[in-house]
């Protein structure tokens, strides 16, 4: 997170009893949660479905490869 931004980090975690209905099938959700210690913003939470959170955790495994690449790259190859 950015010195701009309110939040100071993100929590992943499951409520047991936190299901989606609307799919075509009963599934239990994860939930996104990002917190500011400070408390002076609230918590922004959003539940996910198994398959979303699965397809944000791969984006952001891409994109932590790609940053880390970037910083370990000789200073004259930037």
């Amino acid at each position: 997170m950015s010195c701009r931004d309110p939040y100071c980090h993100i929590e992943a975690f499951i409520e047991e009893h936190q299901l989606d209905w609307t799919v075509d099938r009963l599934c239990q959700l994860v939930t996104v949660m990002m917190v500011d210690d400070t408390g002076e913003v609230a918590p922004a939470a959003c539940p996910l479905t198994p398959d979303h959170a699965r397809n944000l955790a791969f984006e952001l495994l891409v994109c932590a490869e790609h940053a880390e690449r970037l910083t370990n790259q000789p200073e004259a190859g930037r």
